[in-house]
């Protein structure tokens, strides 16, 4: 798999972080449980019908089970769209986007579960956890 590391976009950075609010609709579909599908080769199926699944997913936390950990989207057993997983203080742990199971785009890695103090400390954190993907358009 391609990657680049980017350390200095702060524009890049300010677009992933619209990527939040993006995910969740698939169709008008209600999300599924991760939890409720099952693994198969790398790809997520119906454990009732062994069918490849496709629609908006979620998986809570597991000592928090009302608490959202993972929300996104799968299309034919793979992930596809926006991915978000949180901490478990709500602090967006990963995020970023997928085009026929593949990372693409840019990516935010937050390993930090509390945010710095300073807001610029917090954005050159933000810059040098990024990760550059190929474009979403070029994978699908």
């Amino acid at each position: 798999m391609r990657h680049r590391r980017s350390r200095g976009s702060l524009s890049v950075v300010l677009l992933s972080a619209g990527l939040v609010g993006l995910v969740g609709s698939c169709g008008g579909a209600a999300p599924q449980d991760l939890q409720d599908l099952s693994l198969r080769d790398s790809l997520y199926v119906n454990p009732s019908t062994g069918l490849p699944f496709s629609g908006p997913v979620f998986k809570p936390f597991p000592d928090i089970p009302e608490q959202v950990q993972l929300e996104g989207s799968l299309r034919d057993g793979f992930w596809e769209g926006e991915l978000v997983v949180y901490h478990a203080n709500g602090r967006v742990r990963y995020m970023g986007s997928f085009a026929e199971g593949a990372r693409c785009g840019p990516w935010t890695e937050n390993a930090d579960s509390v945010a710095t103090e300073s807001v610029y400390d917090q954005l050159v954190r933000e810059v040098e956890s990024m990760g550059l993907y190929p474009p979403c358009e070029e994978l699908q």
